[in-house]
């Protein structure tokens, strides 16, 4: 264990805080057109940073999309390789109102720092990126490294999956450490997910609904018996064939998942909700871990603004997800969601179904290797505690890219942030000792790894 490491962490924090602040300053919302050179800025200050501490590193670029850092020191002959992936895009700060600072100015309160992307996921790759420049400053690592940070993982993009698909040989690694997710939990599984667009149309233009009104089709009210005919009061979705492929979890996953401290009025308080809901006779964690889901994100058209107008609309529109399990093929989904809609359908009016965006696969993940192990005790080290072996509800689409690229790689996800961070929402936050610990945390893992 390199000691001197983990004493100069210790003495850095107010450093490690400073530079911290400095990335979260940087607004790179990778969604925003009007963010490009922001995202651009992020992916240079991160490059210049691994060059630094003497890694070789540079931006692969791929079409339009932000660029991907890659910075690698292979110095340690006969020693392991590990990759460790993060994201410098974030969310979109909105609605700006709600944020007690600006979004785009630190600050800290009560012991954490609020900012866009403090633990979604700033705070996350650059406790890493702070872990190497220590490692370098004592000695050098005690194995191979080589970091990926991507720009598009908020929005979805290719040149990430690109760089896999066509430098998988070189890219090979012995440990790939996907460095976004949740304080002393370890995934063993992901729900994919399958975002879609449902289109009705009517009449050619809007109408009066006075002159036209029980005559003219209305895509909205037609809109609406589709998505109530798509779920039911109980959670459980009504497209058929939805769960034909659907897996229970194994009874050792089950006994493994009843001690962790999750309760619904945990749930409740988080979310603010009265009540929960979900599919009877699950656990709150199979429904949240194993069982898939479909939501209505937005609707669009008509008329929406102040005071009134009685307009029966040419068009409605609804946004609606839905994530996806093992071993559910999202494909199959999205043809069994058109013959649902168009069946639901009402005379008179057109319905289309689109997927947007790319498809998020669900996955397990192999919870026995050395890595999950190794990855364990570092946790304990830094944390005082073990971290639990779980799925998770959402989804990180670049696990799927790395297992089909990368196959005889040993993954493991996790991350320092907590359930209450509130990733995508105003006031988002990242702890700042779990910040520091993480970055102990992963000193360990380099100890760990190297002699696994």
């Amino acid at each position: 264990m390199s000691e001197a490491a983990i004493e100069l962490a210790r003495r850095s924090r107010g450093l490690a805080e400073a530079d911290f602040t400095e990335e979260l300053r940087i607004p790179s919302v990778g969604t925003l057109s009007r963010h490009r050179e922001d995202c651009r800025q992020n992916a240079q200050w991160l490059l210049e940073r691994f060059q630094r501490m003497g890694m070789d590193a540079s931006l692969h670029e791929y079409g339009s999309g932000h660029p991907t850092v890659q910075a690698e020191w292979l110095a340690a002959p006969g020693r392991p390789l590990l990759t460790i992936y993060g994201h410098y895009d974030v969310q979109p700060p909105d609605p700006l109102q709600e944020w007690i600072s600006g979004p785009f100015e630190p600050a800290i309160r009560d012991g954490s720092i609020y900012a866009r992307g403090a633990c979604d996921n700033k705070g996350q790759h650059l406790s890493s990126l702070k872990a190497a420049e220590y490692a370098f400053a004592t000695g050098g690592p005690a194995l191979n490294l080589r970091f990926l940070v991507e720009g598009e993982e908020e929005g979805g993009g290719e040149v990430l999956p690109h760089l896999l698909k066509t430098e998988a040989e070189r890219l090979r690694s012995d440990f790939v450490f996907i460095h976004d997710g949740t304080l002393l939990q370890l995934l063993t599984g992901l729900r994919g997910n399958l975002y879609t667009e449902i289109e009705v149309t009517g009449a050619a233009i809007d109408l009066h609904s006075g002159a036209f009104g029980g005559l003219a089709p209305n895509p909205f009210n037609t809109l609406a018996l589709i998505l109530a005919g798509l779920k039911d009061r109980t959670g459980r979705v009504l497209i058929p064939g939805f769960y034909d492929a659907v897996k229970d979890p194994s009874p050792e996953e089950l006994a493994s998942w009843s001690t962790l401290p999750i309760t619904e009025e945990m749930l409740l308080q988080l979310t603010g909700a009265p009540a929960l809901e979900g599919e009877p006779g699950y656990s709150l964690l199979e429904r949240n871990f194993t069982r898939p889901t479909l939501d209505v994100h937005g609707v669009m058209g008509g008329f929406t603004d102040e005071g009134s107008k009685t307009v029966i609309p040419a068009r409605a529109a609804a946004k609606v997800s839905m994530r996806l399990v093992p071993d559910q093929d999202p494909f199959v989904i999205l043809e069994a969601l058109r013959r649902q809609a168009e069946t639901l359908a009402t005379p008179g009016t057109r319905v289309v179904v689109k997927q947007v965006g790319e498809v998020a696969w669900p996955i397990l993940l192999d919870s026995q290797h050395v890595g999950i192990g190794a990855a364990s005790r570092a946790f304990e080290a830094a944390f005082g505690q073990a971290p639990f072996l779980v799925r998770a509800g959402y989804s990180i689409p670049v696990v799927s890219d790395f297992a089909a690229n990368l196959p005889d790689s040993k993954i493991f996800v996790s991350g320092f942030s907590g359930e209450d961070d509130g990733a995508h929402s105003p006031n988002e936050r990242m702890v700042l000792d779990n910040f520091h610990r993480g970055t102990e945390m992963v000193l360990h893992l380099f100890d760990e790894l190297a002699e696994a």
